[in-house]
């Protein structure tokens, strides 16, 4: 009997200890869980803190040639608005894992996403501005779409195309539409440009819906740059 009595103790000590060391496993992976979101999400706010400042030195660079009329200057503030508009690109790959993380806090998926369409619209702004008035020999290209628009994807690689042929000449500023009732900004440019289908590219102002192929973004393009060896038809 004693030994019955062994074996029932031994038996109930081994799920004691199964027990614990499996709440001990889903403690850690809880808690590695929650400091991963963390450095994530802390490093999405380094970078939207660098682009505050970047965004600071343009504003006062444009104010500063807007002041003095000192066309030496913009050498200057188109390498500057070039450079942080590339930089800015590092930031969607970190708000995209915030979208596709269904785990991750709501509310910080919510800040992070509307601080990155907030960057573009003042950046794509700052580069309408700084087109005009230094004469810069740039595209900005507005690119409105929404996660569940089945046609966004391919309008996505045709502009990755661009970016990737055109370098810095081609400036585009993805503006995610879900965020139209979190964000003022994007129902005010919605409104602007009475945006109702997705995709929808604005280029110099004209409004093209659905998807722009890759033939006449090509032409769009080529008829916005002064310069442009890309441009060139091809040698047979």
């Amino acid at each position: 009997m004693s030994d019955d009595n062994n074996f029932r103790k031994i038996s109930k000590d081994k799920y004691i200890v199964a027990g614990i060391i499996t709440f001990l496993i889903f403690s850690l992976g809880l808690t590695l869980g929650m400091v991963l979101e963390d450095y994530r999400y802390n490093l999405v706010e380094d970078l939207n803190s660098e682009h505050e400042a970047n965004y600071l030195s343009l504003q006062l660079q444009t104010l500063y040639l807007n002041t003095f009329s000192d066309q030496n200057g913009c050498p200057i503030l188109s390498t500057a608005l070039k450079k942080t508009v590339k930089d800015l690109d590092e930031t969607l790959s970190q708000v995209i894992a915030f979208e596709e993380e269904k785990d991750t806090s709501s509310k910080r998926k919510e800040l992070a996403q509307r601080r990155y369409v907030l960057d573009n619209l003042r950046y794509w702004l700052l580069a309408k501005e700084s087109k005009t008035k230094c004469d810069l020999n740039i595209v900005p290209i507005i690119y409105f779409y929404t996660t569940d628009c089945p046609s966004c994807p391919n309008q996505g690689t045709v502009l990755s195309y661009f970016k990737n042929l055109f370098g810095e000449k081609v400036l585009v500023f993805p503006i995610n539409l879900d965020l139209r009732d979190k964000e003022p900004m994007v129902d005010l440019v919605i409104s602007l440009y009475s945006v109702s289908k997705y995709p929808t590219l604005i280029i110099n102002n004209q409004k093209y819906e659905g998807v722009v192929q890759k033939e006449q973004l090509q032409e769009l393009i080529c008829k916005s740059l002064k310069e442009a060896p890309e441009c060139a038809p091809k040698k047979v």
